[in-house]
């Protein structure tokens, strides 16, 4: 009963010190983490003209739904830019389709797509807001 209790913590400390088999299920946890946290802005960079992007994407059966806000900082901030609905096929993202985006002080598009089942997708857009050139890029959704 003692080796075994010994046996026990050896193994609990190589493991608490990173010996040991790595943990796969941990470095599946943080690459879902990373997935949720691009989709709810937890990084926000630093811009001078503009406030805020955020590209979406949804689905409903095989229609995608891809969406875009952008708000200046200035409520005469010119914005314009690109919207692009992107889908992964051999191994890179490639453009679906993609729409105009133009607004002051602020921008909105929604624009829908019938997709094809067992395709991933996102949004990605590209805007210019008073000079300032910025690109983002929604979560994936796979339909």
């Amino acid at each position: 009963m003692k080796l075994e209790k010994l046996g026990l913590t050896v193994i609990a400390l190589s493991l608490a010190i990173g010996g040991g088999m790595p943990n796969m299920s941990y470095a599946m946890e943080s690459k879902k983490q990373a997935l949720i946290d691009v989709n709810y802005h937890i990084i926000t960079p630093f811009w001078n003209s503009i406030s805020d992007i955020s590209p979406d994407i949804s689905a409903e059966g095989t229609t995608v739904y891809s969406e875009v806000y952008v708000k200046a900082k200035s409520s005469s901030g010119s914005i314009s830019g690109t919207m692009y609905l992107e889908k992964y096929t051999s191994s890179r993202w490639t453009t679906v389709t993609s729409w105009s985006l133009k607004g002051t002080g602020s921008a909105f598009a929604s624009k829908s797509y019938r997709g094809t089942l067992g395709t991933e997708y996102r949004t990605r857009v590209v805007v210019t807001v008073d000079g300032e050139r910025a690109e983002a890029i929604s979560g994936t959704l796979g339909i």
